[in-house]
């Protein structure tokens, strides 16, 4: 299990693994960061250049958890993934910005049924398309997944507070009407549950 860090770091290492074709035609790794409304504040000329294409990622706010119990709780995230791109108009087709649908349908199959650290599979939600745009084009794939943080527990699998084995001296019975009912051991040899995260 862990926090909220490392599946957004899986997504983003997920990203930047993706090849695309930047406005020089050369083929580059997919620029990924957290968003921060990047594209509004280098519009205003207060955010430094950063390579395009780009991927920013966003984990939308509020996200409402529920209790799992011991310390856990789970919660159905909304993960939006801003894909921002040059469009210089190099084709004649005015402002028909084409080629972003190809990084747009690189990006879903990359990410579709991806299971980030403590997520379920990544789903493709929801998805916006940029219809007042200028040389830079904004579009937005929404995903959904189930998230798992342990961060809040005692049992954090990251705090090697527990042991995962049973203890073989527990002596654990079937009582029927308050008499023990032998149970049978078909397997003399202890097996022990691997757990996978």
């Amino acid at each position: 299990m862990a926090g909220i860090k490392q599946p957004i770091q899986d997504i983003l290492t997920k990203l930047t693994a993706i090849s695309v074709t930047n406005a020089d035609l050369q083929s580059v790794g997919l620029f990924a960061r957290i968003w921060n409304n990047q594209l509004k504040n280098i519009r205003d000329g207060k955010d430094y250049t950063w390579p395009r294409p780009a991927a920013f990622v966003e984990v939308v706010s509020p996200a409402i958890y529920e209790i799992i119990g011991l310390g856990f709780r789970s919660s159905d995230l909304g993960i939006r993934i801003h894909l921002i791109h040059d469009f210089y108009n190099q084709d004649g087709t005015l402002e028909q910005d084409l080629s972003i649908f190809d990084i747009r349908d690189t990006v879903l199959l990359n990410l579709s049924q991806y299971c980030p650290t403590a997520c379920g599979p990544l789903n493709c939600v929801n998805e916006e398309q940029d219809y007042d745009h200028d040389n830079l084009y904004h579009y937005i794939l929404e995903f959904s997944t189930n998230f798992t943080d342990s961060k809040g527990s005692p049992f954090d699998p990251a705090l090697n507070n527990y042991d995962e084995t049973a203890n073989p001296n527990l002596d654990a019975s079937i009582v029927d009407g308050g008499v023990p009912v032998p149970v049978p051991d078909p397997n003399p040899e202890f097996i022990i549950p691997t757990q996978n995260y």
